[in-house]
């Protein structure tokens, strides 16, 4: 099985990307697909041994892969000081898609943040902010949402407070953050050449996905198992698809979303897709910025 086609257009040499989460999953193929079209790429991973496997395994497609790790836990601000400032390179594109997928409600950040919040948005809004200065003027953030989002309430007064409910519930929440602070980036970027942008994998399952040594093992039978559902969902290369083309492509534009085109956005190539009022509602970003910065005590460059 071999991974899905690369979009147009291919040739990214002399663009430096950003990648969270990018030593498994949908971070990892996002990577492979940059390092393939020539793009250098510094994968952002909290377990130096595990980004080193994933550098064997891009470098094992594309051998000439201009690849660095850049240690990175986003549950620790002290981390993500000292990863935004030891890069020094001009940076075309951060993708922001590392996270936490699932948590008890007592699991905490090393700051004391809920884990799933402080990672997937506080984490990331931190980054960004203290990468600022080193993005292209061209550059592009894009926040890695989820079809979750549709179901999460946000309110910026009980961001970071204990929760009930299911932990996907409070997934969707912390996706839903991480959303709409990409929206509220793009309205701040809106009189610059910068873009921020969302996009989302669609359901992206480890059966359909190429394999790729040291990553997800799948055994051949749960493969074979799995096949048929292709009509309906895809691999994790697939998922990675409108990711890249959020942070290369020439139609994107600031505020877009992307997502696979097809049925209920489970699978297909990149198309401009529907995220709901709320993530893209300007009072709820603004009050979610003003947490942020008051939460993790970073503000971006004025």
């Amino acid at each position: 099985m071999d991974a899905a086609p690369l979009p147009s257009p291919a040739d990214l040499r002399g663009r430096t990307v950003m990648v969270t989460g990018a030593n498994a999953g949908i971070g990892y193929w996002c990577a492979e697909q940059l390092a393939a079209r020539g793009a250098r790429v510094l994968l952002g991973c909290r377990s130096p041994q595990r980004a080193e496997t994933a550098v064997s395994a891009i470098r094992s497609r594309v051998p000439d892969a201009d690849l660095r790790v850049q240690v990175l836990d986003l549950g620790s601000l002290g981390s993500i000081a000292l990863a935004a400032a030891e890069v020094r390179e001009r940076i075309d594109a951060v993708i922001c898609n590392a996270g936490v997928k699932a948590a008890d409600r007592s699991a905490r950040t090393s700051d004391g943040f809920d884990l799933m919040v402080g990672t997937n948005f506080l984490g990331h809004f931190a980054l960004v902010a203290q990468l600022e200065p080193l993005l292209a003027p061209n550059a592009r953030v894009v926040a890695v949402g989820s079809i979750a989002h549709r179901f999460a309430h946000l309110d910026a007064a009980t961001l970071d407070a204990p929760w009930s409910g299911s932990s996907l519930r409070q997934y969707g929440r912390s996706k839903a953050s991480l959303m709409a602070f990409a929206f509220e980036l793009a309205r701040r970027w809106s009189a610059s050449s910068r873009a921020a942008v969302c996009a989302h994998p669609g359901y992206a399952v480890d059966p359909l996905t190429p394999p790729r040594r040291g990553l997800a093992e799948v055994s051949g039978f749960v493969r074979a198992l799995s096949a048929p559902t292709r009509a309906l969902v895809q691999g994790k290369d697939g998922g990675a698809l409108p990711i890249v083309h959020a942070a290369t492509a020439a139609d994107v534009v600031d505020g877009d979303y992307w997502g696979p085109g097809g049925l209920l956005e489970f699978r297909g190539a990149p198309a401009r897709v529907t995220a709901s009022d709320e993530v893209r509602s300007a009072a709820i970003g603004a009050q979610l910025w003003a947490t942020a910065e008051r939460l993790t005590g970073v503000r971006f460059p004025a």
